[in-house]
């Protein structure tokens, strides 16, 4: 257990569309980090971190507290908007994810909205998952890909996953055969892994820079969702030629990453996540 005073805003962290197996209970958070249960408890100017198992460096590890963050502010800074949204938000962190539990996250997170992606990891946490006990309560880690890949289709699709569910058994698949290996992909590049990631049924561009940012440790990527396209189409229009809407095809999806990649540099990742964070609290959407 460690108690941490900083700057850093878990709370902010964890309600900015990264996470959603995160729940508040009195004072403290608890959330599923694969196979854990992270918690914090808020104090009057400090956070205090534990997990279950125990891992004494959690926060580090899962809050990217090893980041050089200052040095990340002065390169993405280079841009006026982003810059000012980092001093807007300075406790905003990246959230370091299990790869798994991000890997169906996202699959999870096509085509609807926050309270439905938790609703159907909740429902497979629950139903495939492990039950565990902390300070009284009942959480369930979330299942491995092994657990997934045994489920039959219907008890999938009872989950609330609908069409997703062949996505998720194709990931599933890919894990256990070994088609997708977390630990190489984090080794290689960006555009190496995401090619990986690409050839998965259903694993598009999208899902797949969502992967490699929050959990294969690629800081360049930027995930591409409406609400990036409505700030790229409002605020950096003068930075490309691509016409496109709220729903961006696969070959405009690629030049625009890699028009922003570019101008953003080797932490866009992070720009993007203080643009998201910006545009949904701008429009008063919740988390």
């Amino acid at each position: 257990m460690q108690r941490l005073h900083t700057s850093f805003d878990p709370v902010s962290s964890i309600n900015s569309g990264q996470v959603f197996l995160w729940e508040k209970h009195n004072n403290s958070w608890y959330g599923i980090h694969g196979d854990r249960v992270i918690k914090f408890t808020q104090y009057e100017g400090c956070f205090e971190f534990c997990s279950f198992p125990e891992d004494k460096s959690c926060d580090q590890k899962i809050f990217r507290l090893d980041d050089d963050i200052q040095k990340i502010f002065k390169e993405i800074s280079h841009d006026p908007l982003v810059g000012r949204l980092a001093r807007a938000y300075p406790g905003l962190r990246l959230i370091r994810q299990d790869p798994h539990q991000c890997m169906f996250s996202f699959v999870c997170a096509t085509n609807t909205n926050i309270p439905m992606i938790r609703r159907m990891l909740y429902n497979l946490a629950r139903k495939f998952g492990k039950r565990t006990k902390v300070d009284g309560m009942e959480f369930f880690t979330f299942p491995t890909a092994a657990d997934i890949n045994r489920a039959a289709v219907d008890e999938l699709r009872d989950c609330g996953l609908g069409y997703r569910t062949k996505a998720i058994k194709a990931v599933a698949d890919a894990i256990i055969s070994g088609r997708l290996d977390f630990d190489s992909l984090k080794k290689t590049n960006y555009y190496e892994s995401k090619k990986e990631l690409l050839q998965i049924y259903g694993i598009g561009n999208k899902i797949a820079d969502c992967a490699l940012l929050f959990s294969l440790e690629k800081l360049d990527a930027f995930p591409i969702d409406v609400w990036i396209a409505r700030a790229l189409a409002r605020h950096y229009s003068w930075l490309y030629t691509i016409k496109f809407s709220d729903k961006i095809a696969p070959h405009q999806y690629e030049q625009l990453s890699e028009v922003v990649r570019r101008y953003f540099g080797k932490y866009a990742g992070y720009a993007q996540q203080y643009l998201y964070y910006y545009m949904r609290q701008a429009a008063g959407k919740k988390w």
